[in-house]
């Protein structure tokens, strides 16, 4: 497919004084399969403020939170009205039985509606030493009910390229910082994308094709323990899916995500079946 898809980038996010402010508008271009750049504006934020801050599901609808037994343990997001998706070492030692979705609330312990699944589909090149593939698409037992606080996430066409220095958007109930609380209410915290190639000076030999990084080199934010699974997404795309990292939020330690552009054709596999 060469069809072209424009999407209205409106309100790209910066950093500054702890809440997102809307910079002007443009545009983000995600194109059929092939080696297509995806256009956001760059990231042009303050590093002054540790963490993220409080938000509304009303704003990131397509978030939801994956719970064990009851327990919130990742984040996951809205893939459409069966399905949702996650990283595959957040359900590697799960069963359709531990696993539920709770959709639709700010809060990770309460609120929306909380459904159960019938089928837990793991990348079967999954990799628990070295997260390569690290990516699970999860069936709903019965469809969601879009509305407000409910709603899917937009994904790349295959191929796409995630470029240096995107504005990019992750959310999670993740720890707050490196061994502490998780997060009752959602969090959102803006990181500019790092290429591959780039994050290798920090990670050096051990990034995969499926992988990319987003934080800073100082560090201050970042996403944490209980994110794994979340989304990060660029102007409603969803680019990324959080994997893991270093200490939370600590210089030269960015995080390190799945590249949704690259995994795009397994997702469709399973979810257009």
């Amino acid at each position: 497919m060469n069809n072209i898809i424009f999407l209205a980038l409106i309100g790209a996010v910066c950093i500054a004084l702890g809440y997102a402010k809307p910079l002007d508008e443009t545009s983000v271009t995600a194109t059929g399969a092939g080696n297509h750049l995806l256009q956001g504006e760059p990231f042009n934020g303050s590093f002054q403020i540790v963490g993220g801050h409080d938000v509304d599901i009303a704003d990131y609808p397509y978030q939801v939170s994956l719970q064990s037994w009851g327990r919130h343990v990742c984040g996951a997001t809205i893939l459409d009205q069966n399905f949702v998706l996650t990283a595959a070492h957040c359900v590697i030692r799960e069963t359709k039985e531990s696993i539920t979705i709770r959709v639709g609330s700010s809060y990770r312990d309460k609120g929306g509606k909380v459904f159960s699944v019938t089928k837990i589909f793991m990348h079967p090149d999954f990799d628990e030493e070295t997260y390569n593939y690290d990516i699970s698409v999860i069936q709903l037992s019965e469809p969601l009910e879009f509305g407000t606080g409910i709603r899917k996430v937009g994904l790349p066409s295959e191929g796409t390229v995630i470029p240096d220095g995107l504005a990019a958007s992750a959310t999670g109930w993740g720890k707050l910082y490196e061994e502490g609380p998780m997060a009752n209410v959602l969090q959102e915290v803006d990181l500019p994308t790092i290429t591959k190639s780039s994050c290798e000076k920090y990670y050096e030999n051990v990034l995969t094709d499926t992988m990319f990084c987003a934080g800073f080199e100082q560090g201050g934010k970042d996403t944490c323990v209980g994110d794994s699974g979340g989304p990060l997404v660029v102007s409603g795309i969803l680019v990324g899916i959080t994997s893991w990292g270093g200490v939370c939020a600590a210089p030269r330690n960015p995080g390190v995500y799945t590249n949704v552009p690259a995994m795009t054709k397994y997702i469709q596999s399973i979810i257009s079946a």
